[in-house]
């Protein structure tokens, strides 16, 4: 009769290489990844469509002031950036239909980056 520790592929090496490989899965690897289209772009939706910048979806504070959303914190789009003017007339334009958006689904794209869509 075989030791216990090779019955059926079970050995002690045998178990220890699986409970890594399962901690290993259900932890991770320690490090933080941003999510990069790991979900489809928003399109549009309740009368709005979107805009980024750098890739990423653009949101609006109650003034229009432009940011978005990096590992869980907000970026505001300075007002140098040659995209700010247009950004602001975005919101100046559809900023009924992009409250309404953000109140449905905007939530869901925070922090998503979005390549090809700049």
């Amino acid at each position: 009769m075989l030791p216990e520790t090779q019955m059926h592929g079970h050995g002690v090496a045998s178990v220890l290489l699986r409970a890594g490989f399962v901690a290993t899965l259900l932890l991770g690897v320690g490090c933080y990844a941003e999510p990069v289209g790991t979900i489809p772009p928003p399109e549009y939706a309740y009368g709005y469509a979107p805009t980024y910048y750098d890739g990423y979806v653009v949101y609006y504070d109650d003034g229009g002031r432009p940011f978005y959303y990096v590992n869980g914190g907000v970026v505001w789009v300075p007002p140098t950036a040659p995209a700010y003017a247009g950004l602001v007339a975005h919101w100046h334009a559809h900023g009924p239909a992009y409250r309404d958006w953000h109140a449905h689904v905007g939530p869901t794209y925070r922090g998503y980056r979005f390549h090809g869509h700049r």
